[in-house]
């Protein structure tokens, strides 16, 4: 019997298979808090993959996250993870561009002024902050190194293990 602590809300679906310690694969080699070991990359093209698939949410929102992870064997845990991770930060922030865009349309029935600076300001926020969370998670990517979104980015109540 596993001692994952349940949650009333977890469904127990992951992105990470059995032999990423996935639901299904709770065998060994866990640290003290009882997670997996975070992934390592197996060469220098496995980081520039990882890095790539952060780089090209500005760009493409989620293609080239969805393309490195499709692309990505198995056995590259490093850049399937990130990449995952990446394509969580671009549906996060495709959400959120929506719903901006949802205020400003409410707005923009009282005064199109104001609608239309409420929302331009709002998505500016909100891209320069998604900037921001793209460059340090692409630098963490590039040295090797696992990245924890911010807490607003999050599509999951809990880190990926």
């Amino acid at each position: 019997m596993t001692s994952r602590p349940q949650y009333p809300m977890d469904s127990g679906v992951s992105v990470f298979g059995p032999q990423d310690g996935g639901p299904a694969g709770e065998q060994g080699g866990r640290d003290a808090a009882g997670r997996p070991p975070a992934p390592v990359p197996a060469d220098r093209a496995e980081a520039r993959r990882a890095m790539l698939a952060y780089l090209g949410v500005p760009f493409t929102l989620c293609l080239v996250p969805l393309a490195v992870y499709l692309t990505s064997p198995g056995d590259h845990r490093f850049a399937r993870s990130h990449a995952a991770v990446a394509l969580s930060l671009s549906v996060a922030t495709i959400l959120y561009t929506f719903s901006i865009v949802i205020v400003g349309g409410v707005l923009t029935l009282d005064s199109t002024t104001v609608g239309t600076l409420a929302a331009a300001v709002l998505l500016a926020a909100l891209w320069a902050g998604v900037l921001t969370v793209v460059i340090r998670a692409a630098v963490a990517a590039g040295r090797e190194e696992m990245y924890q979104l911010p807490r607003w980015l999050r599509m999951t109540s809990r880190p990926p293990r």
